[in-house]
């Protein structure tokens, strides 16, 4: 299935399920002209959400991806906060995989619609990505990763004090930069 068909498949299941709509090839451009992701341009605007609109690591992921796919919901970016900080803040998993883990599964969701290939698909993306990050920084979770308790007060102030720009938006642009590597591979 091309890139255009994909997008239409999206569209028309979107708008049955009336949750999510793909907007007009703006912001989905490149996947509707069947055009690479740029992985620069997907880690500028997670970094943008994530620095200048002082979103969470799980939150611009999930809002740089679904951008770059053309999804538009107002659940967006509200359904990853959650996922912030490591799972509400307990230092596990970085939020940065698990907001780019809904990005791969919606993406792959749309184009597979046998579920056994599906599952293992997003499965396979998502690890890829788990695996590629914990290479990269050798760690996944957000306690190690950043440093801080984000259950403690003083935990908190550090990471909006310097740790957010100094450390973490490392970790949001290589995520980026790996969910664009999947999202092209899709």
């Amino acid at each position: 299935m091309k890139r255009r068909q994909f997008l239409e498949t999206c569209a028309a299941g979107v708008a049955a399920a009336g949750s999510l709509n793909v907007t007009p090839a703006t912001q989905g451009a490149e996947i509707a002209a069947g055009k690479l992701i740029s992985a620069d341009r997907l880690a500028k605007a997670a970094s943008e959400h994530f620095l200048v609109a002082n979103r969470a690591c799980s939150e611009s992921i999930l809002m740089a991806g679904c951008e770059t796919l053309g999804i538009k919901s107002e659940l967006i970016p509200d359904i990853a906060l959650g996922l912030a900080g490591g799972v509400g803040g307990r230092g596990d998993t970085c939020g940065v995989l698990t907001g780019a883990a809904m990005v791969l599964s919606v993406a792959i969701a749309r184009k597979e619609t046998e579920y056994p290939k599906k599952k293992m698909r997003i499965v396979q993306a998502t690890g890829r990505v788990h695996s590629d990050f914990k290479k990269q920084f050798g760690c996944t979770d957000c306690r190690t990763l950043c440093g801080l308790d984000l259950t403690t007060e003083e935990g908190r102030k550090k990471l909006a004090e310097g740790v957010k720009a100094g450390k973490c938006a490392r970790f949001v642009e290589a995520g980026a930069k790996l969910l664009a590597r999947e999202l092209d591979a899709i």
